[in-house]
């Protein structure tokens, strides 16, 4: 909707803008600041206002505003060169900021640096303008601005739902206070993607909402009970009981995005880097036992669920079956993890030579040479030596 050049009133203040739309009825008029919010309730009042702006207007109308602004202070050079600047440049909120001081708001010392630093940004980057090959051939002179601060950015988004919230308590309130159900301020939160970190900001409004409204229910403060006196004693616990809510969703909404967050993805370890320190033979050969085994390579025992490992230097034979959790083996340094101790096992060969041949076949013919050997059974720890010749990993 177009804005038009602002009239002044009697009072020095322009005209209030006009949207003409049928959200006025429950958001009401233009923000109007004839008396300065306090301390206490300054960002939650500016942030309702924010909401309004944005509520009825957009980027084009928010770049007119603030040249509306610095024309009205007789800033007309600056108003000239920020209206040839794109409007995605401009960042509506402190747009709406420059727009409430013709409504008679008083910004602090850092308001008004924030605001006429990005004026004067707008401004610089129309001294070194970049500058574009026309269709016709000729040179077109186009604005680039720099990128606007994200952290402004979202807290503004932050000040947006606060406002939000605002007005849900001031419906809430205008609806006699009755419970509920449909306002729920998380959702409005949610909306906009508040950070986590900017949720601070809005609790910090509603946890003086509190207080003050525990002091009415107290009633020893007769200024705050006079100021409150058109509410009754229920309306005021209902009340006490919204603002907890409010809390208890803002405090709710921290741990939703935290823990919605994805964790931290690792990176894949290469599986000869797992296995790169585990000690091992690769290769025995006996003249006289006329034994001569070479080993597999222990990328292979990687993920496998069964092995057969021979320690040549004590004639023993490792049995491992991976554990029903693990499912399958994984090294760490020159140990095996993941077997089944209950069903892994070692046995001494009184004939390696003979009794070795048993392991080279399938799975289920190795199983049962390994059952039909006679030799006391012991439970295997892992642990992996130079003398060990991995002979079959499935």
């Amino acid at each position: 909707m177009a804005i038009k050049k602002p009239k002044q009133t009697e009072d020095n203040f322009v005209k209030a803008l006009n949207p003409r739309d049928a959200d006025t009825k429950h958001m009401g008029e233009e923000p109007f600041f004839p008396l300065q919010p306090d301390s206490d309730r300054r960002f939650s009042t500016l942030a309702r206002s924010f909401t309004w702006y944005h509520r009825f207007y957009g980027k084009k109308d928010a770049k007119e505003l603030l040249c509306q602004y610095l024309d009205y202070n007789n800033r007309t050079d600056e108003a000239k060169k920020l209206r040839k600047v794109h409007e995605s440049e401009f960042l509506s909120t402190l747009c709406w900021l420059a727009r409430m001081t013709m409504r008679g708001l008083e910004l602090n010392e850092k308001e008004n640096a924030t605001l006429q630093n990005e004026i004067a940004r707008i401004v610089k980057c129309l001294e070194v303008p970049e500058t574009k090959e026309s269709a016709t051939g000729g040179s077109k002179e186009e604005v680039i601005a720099a990128r606007p601060n994200i952290q402004d950015i979202l807290k503004d988004k932050a000040k947006e739902a606060a406002g939000e919230l605002e007005g849900l308590f001031d419906e809430f309130i205008l609806g006699g206070t009755k419970p509920n159900n449909k306002l729920k301020p998380m959702d409005e939160v949610a909306k906009r993607n508040v950070m986590p970190q900017h949720i601070s900001l809005i609790v910090d409004v509603w946890k003086r909402k509190q207080a003050e409204f525990e002091l009415v229910q107290e009633g020893n403060d007769s200024q705050i009970i006079q100021g409150y006196s058109h509410l009754s004693k229920i309306q005021i616990r209902n009340i006490l009981k919204f603002i907890e809510q409010s809390l208890t969703d803002l405090n709710s909404y921290i741990s939703v995005k935290k823990a919605a967050k994805a964790p931290r993805a690792r990176k894949a370890v290469p599986v000869e880097k797992i296995v790169a320190k585990l000690k091992y033979l690769r290769t025995f050969k006996d003249t006289a036992s006329k034994l001569d085994l070479i080993s597999i390579h222990p990328t292979k025992l990687h993920g496998s669920s069964e092995a057969w490992v021979y320690d040549t230097a004590k004639r023993k034979l490792h049995h491992y079956i991976a554990d029903d959790y693990s499912k399958t083996f994984t090294v760490k340094g020159s140990t095996l993890l993941g077997f089944d101790t209950n069903k892994s096992e070692i046995k001494t060969l009184r004939k390696p030579c003979e009794q070795l041949a048993g392991v080279t076949g399938s799975k289920p013919a190795a199983r049962k040479f390994f059952n039909d050997i006679k030799a006391v059974a012991t439970t295997p720890n892992g642990r992996f030596n130079e003398h060990m010749i991995i002979l079959k990993a499935w």
